[in-house]
């Protein structure tokens, strides 16, 4: 077995497919043989700007799905022939072997999941990095605080009198951030444009609204009107979107904002609405497994097999293997809309 991987060698450079050393799984890890990787915004932005990056050449690449080759000394929950999808971390490691854009890929067997017969490669890779992020900030006690769902569990029926507002509810983010606040039994008000709005009521907003409309912050205040506002998350986290939803939290009263990128300018803040971003925490308070990471593993294995979890947003297949990934990053660059752009690497 040999493996390839697709090199930026510096900031502003196109991907170069070459070989690559071919990674060995350490004790708490498992080794994958990539069918399938989704590209991220993240991908160009460190592509263009070279951000995160702490050694060249780098490797880019967050969610991957594929077949279990070979486990670690001390995994105990996956196994050789297991189909999984799962997140790949180079990003917080800077180990090569541990990055997306490669024929086979190391990674903690905590960030792998089973996922179904039913579910193709390409379908279950769009959710590994959505989903983290969105448990992250939904669930996390330093974040939101929202009392998770779970996935085997009947939709709870006492907290429709609580809303939630998810700015973005179709990008990859936004539609999992739906589907798990949904789950949990909240009213969901999103935002996308119009021609998203059916996509939206698919994924479980109970309301959506157009985000270019002038007056969209007033018509979603009119929305909350006898109900109470848990939070808003903003899965974009642009200047114009953070503004919209700290008037949206300022107009109910207050609250907290969870974004999806920190570090983000943020708007004059008034003293009732605080904004939390940030990386989610690796252990939980008892120093387990964090709460964001358990809603994760549940979902992608247990709400994809029964339907809690939709495999959204839909994907864009790029045939043709490694060759096709920078192809995929100019057209994240260039925007997608409630779709998920996936290289196939099937031969």
């Amino acid at each position: 077995m040999e493996n390839k991987a697709a090199f930026l060698n510096c900031t502003g450079t196109s991907l170069a497919i070459q070989h690559a050393p071919f990674p060995r799984p350490e004790a708490h890890e498992v080794l994958i043989r990539n069918h399938a990787i989704a590209i991220n915004p993240v991908d160009y932005k460190i592509q263009d700007t070279g951000v995160l990056v702490r050694k060249w050449p780098y490797v880019l690449g967050e969610d991957i799905a594929g077949e279990v080759i070979e486990v670690g000394s001390a995994v105990t929950s996956l196994q050789k022939g297991d189909r999984v999808a799962a997140f790949a971390i180079n990003i917080v490691t800077q180990n090569q072997a541990n990055a997306g854009f490669q024929l086979y890929t190391t990674t903690p067997a905590s960030m792998a999941v089973r996922i179904p017969d039913s579910v193709d490669f390409t379908d279950a890779v769009v959710l590994p990095l959505g989903l983290a992020t969105a448990t992250g900030a939904l669930f996390s006690r330093e974040y939101l605080g929202i009392a998770p769902p779970q996935a085997s569990l009947p939709v709870p029926t006492g907290s429709k009198d609580k809303v939630i507002l998810i700015w973005g509810g179709s990008s990859s983010v936004g539609s999992c951030a739906v589907q798990l606040c949904a789950a949990a039994g909240l009213t969901v008000l999103t935002t996308s444009s119009t021609k998203n709005y059916v996509y939206a009521k698919d994924i479980g907003a109970a309301e959506t609204f157009d985000y270019n409309d002038d007056e969209v912050v007033d018509k979603l205040v009119k929305a909350t009107r006898g109900k109470e506002v848990v939070g808003a998350y903003d899965a974009i986290s642009s200047e114009a979107s953070l503004a919209a939803c700290v008037n949206f939290l300022y107009a109910v009263g207050g609250g907290k904002l969870s974004l999806t990128l920190a570090g983000t300018k943020l708007p004059d803040m008034p003293e009732s609405v605080k904004a939390v971003a940030g990386r989610p925490p690796l252990q939980g308070p008892d120093g387990g497994e964090p709460i964001w990471r358990q809603v994760w593993k549940d979902f992608l294995e247990t709400g994809l097999q029964n339907g809690k979890l939709k495999a959204k947003p839909d994907a864009h297949i790029l045939k043709g293997g490694l060759e096709r990934l920078q192809e995929g990053l100019d057209l994240v660059r260039k925007g997608v809309s409630a779709k998920k752009i996936v290289v196939d690497l099937a031969e």
